[in-house]
């Protein structure tokens, strides 16, 4: 069965340290623990502290502001007690809860652990619909014999299309979210000419119709 350990340091290598960028819907985030999701965390406790040690925080996106998250990053990697808070959560809110150590394969669990870590239920959903079982974005019995039947490769490649055509439903509907597009696509496990055919059709900021269709072709055609 799949394990714990290397599936959150994989996701952890993509969710970074702390961010405040105000065009995240998730709003104030640490390694992936959204407040607007997650206030009640014990952790922000000394979120909260290191940053009030730290000083006021600048305009984001200003180089204040780069050195001010690097310095505050400094500060809470070197807090035992906070990482393990982190790791603690993720096992038994995520992990546990999500049935993952059931899974077989670990690049399945690993993939989906990922994205639930990136979007909760929606994350659950593409991989139920990948595996051909009800999409209600909960895991139980039935969502983890569908995910063990089906052969991990191409239950992989179903779930990043899967994927892959909802952010660029979400960009092309809200071009703010354009700036995360390719991280997102990254993150899913398209390869790396489908991430430039993106920037390319997005490098004016926006998606027409037909831009996300001809890219949806791609993602499939690419699979």
């Amino acid at each position: 069965m799949a394990e714990f350990l290397p599936a959150h340091r994989a996701t952890m290598s993509d969710e970074g340290g702390y961010a405040n960028n105000p065009s995240d819907l998730g709003g104030e985030t640490y390694k992936g623990i959204t407040r607007n999701f997650w206030g009640h965390w014990l952790g922000w406790i000394q979120v909260d502290q290191a940053k009030a040690a730290v000083g006021p925080m600048p305009v984001y996106g200003s180089a204040g502001y780069a050195l001010w998250v690097k310095l505050l990053n400094r500060k809470l990697s070197s807090d035992a007690s906070l990482q393990d808070q982190v790791g603690d959560f993720y096992f038994r809110n995520l992990w546990t809860a999500n049935l993952l150590n059931q899974v077989k394969d670990q690049a399945v669990a690993t993939w989906l652990y990922n994205h639930i870590v990136n979007g909760g239920g929606r994350g659950v959903m593409w991989m139920q619909l990948a595996a051909k079982v009800t999409p209600d974005g909960a895991i139980g019995p039935k969502t983890v014999a569908g995910i063990n039947a089906t052969p991990s490769v191409e239950l992989l490649r179903r779930a990043e299309d899967i994927a892959g055509a909802y952010r660029l439903d979400v960009a092309h509907k809200n071009p703010s979210q354009i700036q995360f597009l390719s991280s997102w696509l990254e993150r899913d496990g398209q390869p790396p000419e489908i991430i430039a055919l993106v920037r390319a059709a997005a490098r004016d900021g926006r998606l027409d119709d037909g831009e996300v269709a001809q890219l949806k072709k791609a993602m499939e055609a690419a699979g």
